[in-house]
């Protein structure tokens, strides 16, 4: 699936604000708490591969594309679907581990999202923990449906977009993320067993 996307960073009260007015515009949204592995090469900056537990369910994504220095990214993802057993997602992560090495080439993402999903486009407003508390916006649009750049304007979304980059990336993970090696491997396996446990 080829989408188009753009993402931007929010305060805390533009996303009460936003997910206020679009639950009154769209409905109430599906709320989803998930935990991703972010597999990060920099020497390839346009891969993108997790290991993401979403309400219990757990896969491995990746993203191929552009990630920055435009409003607008066009990226191709592919999902496989894995087994919710920890014993196999520890395992997992520790193969994609040893594929990628390096202190911070993986990165754990804990995200609090409010989806509103529409037919030709889907808004994410989300709630990032870790080290400190973020907010931001993600829309993805059908690109044989909708425009983008047209869609965020509808949406007043279009002055928040962020331009992002290698060094922007570095930054918010440095800011917010945990690494995997600040970790041990007991705390690694708690993280992964407590959200296959949310459903």
């Amino acid at each position: 699936m080829t989408e188009e996307e753009s993402w931007g960073v929010l305060t805390k009260k533009q996303f009460e604000d936003f997910l206020a007015l679009f639950t009154k515009r769209f409905g109430k949204p599906v709320h989803s708490k998930r935990l991703s592995f972010s597999f990060w090469d920099h020497s390839r900056n346009e891969v993108d591969t997790r290991i993401r537990v979403t309400d219990g369910k757990p896969e491995i994504m990746q993203k191929v594309g552009g990630i920055g220095d435009q409003k607008v990214r066009v990226r191709t993802e592919r999902r496989i679907t894995l087994t919710p057993n920890p014993d196999d997602l520890f395992n997992t992560y520790k193969i994609l581990r040893v594929l990628i090495p390096g202190g911070d080439s993986c990165y754990i993402y804990q995200h609090d999202n409010y989806i509103f999903k529409q037919p030709d486009f889907e808004i994410k407003l989300t709630h990032q923990l870790g080290k400190t508390d973020k907010y931001n916006f993600e829309v993805e649009a059908d690109t044989t449906k909708k425009e983008l750049n047209q869609l965020l304007r509808d949406l007043g979304l279009f002055e928040l977009v962020t331009l992002t980059n290698a060094e922007f990336w570095d930054k918010w993970n440095e800011e917010l993320n945990l690494r995997d090696v600040e970790l041990t491997e007991e705390k690694v396996k708690d993280l992964i067993t407590g959200y296959l446990a949310h459903e």
